[in-house]
């Protein structure tokens, strides 16, 4: 979760800036040691064109470090009602937002036993 009141004034106008920014904090967190074949990476589909090849530049660029060099990484952009693997991310992370934003603790409670990472950014 990250504080928009708190992000720098730059970063703010530029919301998908942060967003790229968080996405490569939460990747950094994933162990790709076990990754021998290949790392396809589901995303909602949220953005322009343009924004999808920054956002795919961005992480590929930060996470190559983090995959073997002859594992293939794939981004893939689809629209989270033709995926229920994004259905279920949604439904975990609006049980986190409720957690921060709402103090509602009842849906985070349910599957906090499976929560790997929670981290609030700028307190």
């Amino acid at each position: 979760m990250l504080n928009k009141k708190k992000v720098y004034p730059l970063l703010a106008e530029d919301k998908d800036r942060a967003y790229n920014y968080i996405a490569r904090l939460a990747l950094e967190q994933v162990n790709f040691k076990g990754a021998a074949v290949r790392v396809i990476m589901t995303v909602d589909k949220s953005k322009s064109r343009q924004r999808v090849v920054e956002f795919n530049n961005y992480i590929i660029s930060q996470i190559k470090s983090l995959i073997d060099p002859l594992v293939p990484l794939d981004i893939i952009h689809i629209n989270s009602h033709e995926s229920p693997g994004l259905q279920a991310v949604d439904m975990f992370a609006w049980g986190i937002f409720r957690k921060y934003e709402k103090a509602d603790l009842e849906w985070f409670n349910v599957f906090k036993a499976r929560v790997c990472m929670d981290r609030f950014y700028l307190p």
